[in-house]
């Protein structure tokens, strides 16, 4: 595990788990504030598909030149200027729809600009935690887990606080507020840059070094193959997947916020505990729960159930997926030299975002051709065969026991 300093100073701890906590509730906001503004505006699945596919695109390269930034600049000082990038395109957005000139290709124009700034400052704020987490004297399981269940439980917020303003205060006050939020943003991170120690930087190591390391290291590599298939439906059950069920059954935009907070509050249970009881977890076992976590938030909206049975079955899909997020952060950052780390992350996000971004617009044009349960039923067996992989192609010897062991 991460090595303790002797004084700590749990300050820039602090303020990274607070920053995290309000990028969350902005992401989780947007996750709902996007595709219902489009869908609701233009009332095509196709056109929802394309702006969320506007938002993830960006993130594949960004990922790639992120890391490079990272090494040269610095992460406290690229996480401060994209997150000043993104206030000022949120903020753009709320203008043109407050003015009444917000057209559907320019709002995927801005948001694709937003995104390009999205992932290298979410991977600096990741790449400072284990460095923070040594300054606070806390393992950086603990932290892995707390910013997991910060994600959770601002997926129960963000949703919920989107739906009831979208509801009550309409599309306008929903774009102000996402902007505000980005405002409160910079600001954290600007006391994040003031708290920082500075450090002399080192030659910037290549993506040919860290791929070769990632080929050595077995258990990093089989690690984020085993993951990927988890990021088929992220995005796109989030992005198109719940939104057009709740336009289609007629549902309110209250109850979207229900649902996307419902799989938040699973995610903020078991990233919780695996922050509080890290060792006791096994990776393949909680890949299989993950699974089956994804099979069942799919089927849950094949059948006419009651909506407290829906709610109730999101939460224990989204309980897996917590836990799972904080143990792959986790085995990725302990696993991989400093001087790696930025690249590394660039790495593994630019896969995820690949296969999230085909994966929304695959998921749109499949439910604008054959329909919404024609496509739930395509990715319910694609995760049934999942589950039976994870079952039958474990490993002797488990990822994160031997991560957390060495």
């Amino acid at each position: 595990m991460l090595l303790l300093t002797k004084k700590a100073n749990k300050t820039p701890w602090k303020l990274i788990l607070t920053t995290e906590a309000f990028s969350s509730l902005t992401n989780q906001f947007m996750q709902i504030l996007l595709p219902w503004y489009v869908l609701s505006t233009t009332g095509s699945v196709w056109w929802t598909g394309v702006v969320g596919f506007c938002a993830l695109l960006p993130n594949i390269f960004s990922s790639v030149f992120g890391g490079q930034v990272i090494d040269k600049f610095g992460r406290s000082k690229t996480m401060f200027v994209c997150e000043v990038s993104q206030l000022v395109l949120i903020g753009f957005i709320a203008v043109l729809v407050g003015v009444d000139r917000a057209e559907t290709w320019l709002i995927g124009l801005l948001v694709f600009a937003s995104s390009v700034f999205d992932a290298p400052g979410e991977m600096a704020r990741t790449a400072l935690s284990p460095t923070f987490s040594r300054y606070a004297g806390e393992p950086l399981s603990k932290t892995s887990g707390l910013i997991e269940a910060m994600d959770g439980i601002m997926s129960v917020a963000g949703p919920l606080l989107c739906g009831a303003v979208i509801a009550w205060a309409g599309l306008f006050s929903a774009w102000v507020m996402c902007a505000a939020f980005c405002a409160v943003i910079v600001l954290l991170c600007l006391l994040v840059f003031t708290n920082r120690k500075p450090r002399v930087l080192k030659p910037a190591v290549s993506y040919r070094e860290t791929l070769a390391y990632v080929r050595k290291d077995k258990i990093i590599l089989e690690s984020i193959l085993f993951t990927l298939p988890t990021f088929l439906l992220g995005q796109a059950w989030e992005l198109i997947i719940l939104p057009t069920y709740i336009y289609e059954h007629g549902f309110s935009s209250l109850y979207l916020g229900l649902l996307g907070g419902a799989f938040g509050l699973g995610a903020f249970i078991g990233a919780l505990a695996f922050a509080s009881a890290a060792r006791r977890f096994k990776f393949f076992a909680l890949l299989t729960f993950n699974y089956v976590g994804y099979l069942l938030s799919v089927l849950v909206l094949l059948f006419p159930l009651p909506k407290a049975a829906v709610l109730a079955a999101t939460v224990l899909c989204g309980v897996p997926f917590g836990a799972f997020g904080a143990m792959m952060i986790s085995i990725i950052l302990l696993r991989t030299p400093v001087e790696l780390r930025g690249k590394m992350l660039g790495v593994f996000a630019t896969a995820t975002y690949t296969v999230e971004s085909l994966c929304v617009l695959g998921v749109s044009a499949c439910i604008d051709k054959w329909g919404l349960n024609f496509t739930l039923c395509t990715v319910a067996a694609i995760f049934a065969i999942l589950i039976f992989v994870s079952l039958f192609g474990r490993e002797k010897r488990d990822f994160w026991t031997a991560t957390a062991t060495q």
